[in-house]
């Protein structure tokens, strides 16, 4: 008797709670036929809403990769200007080198070594006898002493700068009166 009691009540509130919302749409469709312009209104406003929030967007990631080409161009001038201002200071470098090895004063040479890392932003610079390829003197102490197994910058008769993946060398053969005295590398890490 209880079920059968639960089960009517259950029908009951289904039938009530349809009854609502047939009440609802119907109440609902009548404000919108009296209401016709505020209904086209509000739709023209969210369509317009759609609109201009796909516009935004749109723009937002044109922006972004605009700016991401602009920052690479950029970086990559300011990279290249900074080879080329350190290509030129490493020339000059060379005419320092070459005074102070022709008067064979290596006091004066490893000086100019430390002042030309601190003041050029290079990384490592390093004098090579170019007769046996024996690093003379380096910014870094570890390399002195030892031999270098490229004679790559042996047949250079100007400054060249090599770029490779992480780093830029910059190498500057250092001439005496008739014939090379050293070989000037100057190593820029990215």
């Amino acid at each position: 008797m209880q079920t059968e009691e639960k089960n009517n009540l259950a029908e009951t509130n289904d039938i009530e709670s349809n009854k609502n919302q047939n009440k609802f749409k119907e109440k609902l469709v009548a404000l919108f036929k009296n209401n016709k312009v505020s209904t086209v209104l509000i739709l023209l406003l969210l369509v317009v809403f759609v609109w201009f929030s796909i516009k935004i967007y749109i723009n937002e990631k044109k922006f972004s990769n605009e700016k991401t080409q602009l920052i690479t161009q950029y970086e990559s001038k300011i990279d290249s200007l900074q080879t080329k201002h350190l290509k030129f200071a490493t020339e000059v470098f060379s005419w320092s080198v070459r005074s102070e090895l022709l008067r064979n004063n290596t006091e004066n040479l490893n000086q100019l070594l430390s002042v030309f890392v601190r003041q050029s932003g290079a990384d490592l610079v390093q004098l090579i006898n170019p007769k046996n390829n024996i690093v003379l003197l380096s910014s870094d102490k570890k390399f002195e002493g030892t031999s270098l197994e490229t004679t790559a910058f042996s047949n250079l008769t100007s400054t060249t700068v090599y770029t490779e993946e992480n780093s830029v060398k910059i190498i500057s053969p250092v001439m005496g009166f008739n014939d090379k005295i050293g070989v000037l590398i100057v190593v820029l890490n990215r």
